[in-house]
């Protein structure tokens, strides 16, 4: 997020990497594999007493989402970030059965940077506003039905086209700022549905393959408003390895995750997600150290 000073530390980037993933349900690698009660998600098959959870194709739609990070590593490198910001974010066709969603941060209630995270202006450079600094934060992407971004096609949008010296702590917050991604597996109520996937994830250009197993839970659909909002329960664990570059030693991190994540079925749109999550990581000779990671946010037409 705040990229200028994640660069300073690889433990910070790579745990910024791996909270904005959080939320995430990730396709599977090859050899991933489903668990009694995911039958049908791998062929597009849905039961009838399923629940999928999809946007629309044809969404052109106009939301308010307003969110706040909480992040407090302990280690070598400690430092602790809050960000408390609101903004809109307009859904419309991205072509190929893709949405486009474009967000502008237009609020900034919080903004609070210690240890690791706080910016240093480089020699002769004048220190900058982070809360003016994330204001300036707009741009776009390209993503699919269950909201899984289309890296390639996000990076070519004209929105994100940013001019030369923009400040960098605009960077991240687009992952805050959107949809969030759905479960690509039928649900039944009340039933958990495991899903045991291989994947790569991308920790600011240092990849580290990761063993992740999600549970999913169709805790209740309440129609009470009016209209039905699915309460969604994922849970994950994760652990991967690699070594760093340079003769650094062994990058290794273990996690966390409980996701609970509210969708309005018949608007096919997202209500709230709160997520907590713990990692616990070694950096070869850097020592390790702890993140705690707590993410609110809420989703309100406009």
């Amino acid at each position: 997020m705040i990229k200028r000073s994640l660069a300073r530390a690889l433990p910070a980037l790579a745990l910024l990497s791996l909270v904005l993933a959080a939320p995430a349900c990730k396709k599977p690698a090859e050899g991933g594999s489903d668990a009694p009660g995911g039958d049908g998600a791998s062929s597009g098959q849905v039961k009838s007493d399923e629940v999928m959870l999809r946007y629309k194709a044809d969404a052109a739609a106009k939301l308010r989402e307003s969110g706040r990070l909480e992040v407090r590593l302990s280690g070598p490198q400690s430092g602790s970030m809050i960000a408390d910001v609101a903004g809109n974010i307009e859904l419309s066709q991205g072509g190929d059965g893709k949405l486009k969603v474009a967000y502008a941060v237009d609020e900034v209630r919080e903004i609070t940077l210690s240890g690791v995270f706080e910016p240093k202006p480089k020699e002769g450079e004048a220190p900058k506003d982070p809360k003016e600094e994330l204001l300036k934060a707009k741009g776009a992407k390209l993503v699919d039905l269950r909201g899984e971004t289309d890296e390639a096609g996000t990076k070519a949008l004209a929105e994100n086209k940013k001019p030369e010296g923009e400040g960098d702590m605009t960077g991240g917050l687009g992952d805050i700022l959107g949809l969030p991604e759905l479960p690509e597996v039928g649900l039944k109520l009340g039933q958990a549905v495991k899903r045991e996937v291989e994947k790569q994830e991308d920790l600011g250009g240092l990849k580290i393959p990761m063993d992740e197993e999600s549970t999913y839970t169709l805790v209740k659909i309440d129609d009470s408003s009016g209209k039905r909002l699915a309460e969604v329960k994922i849970e994950k664990e994760g652990s991967g390895a690699t070594e760093l570059p340079q003769g650094g030693g062994l990058l290794s991190v273990d996690q966390l995750a409980e996701i609970v994540l509210v969708f309005n079925l018949d608007d096919q749109l997202p209500v709230s997600m709160h997520v907590e999550q713990t990692s616990n990581f070694a950096f070869g000779s850097q020592g390790g150290g702890e993140t705690r990671v707590v993410i609110d946010a809420t989703f309100s037409p406009v």
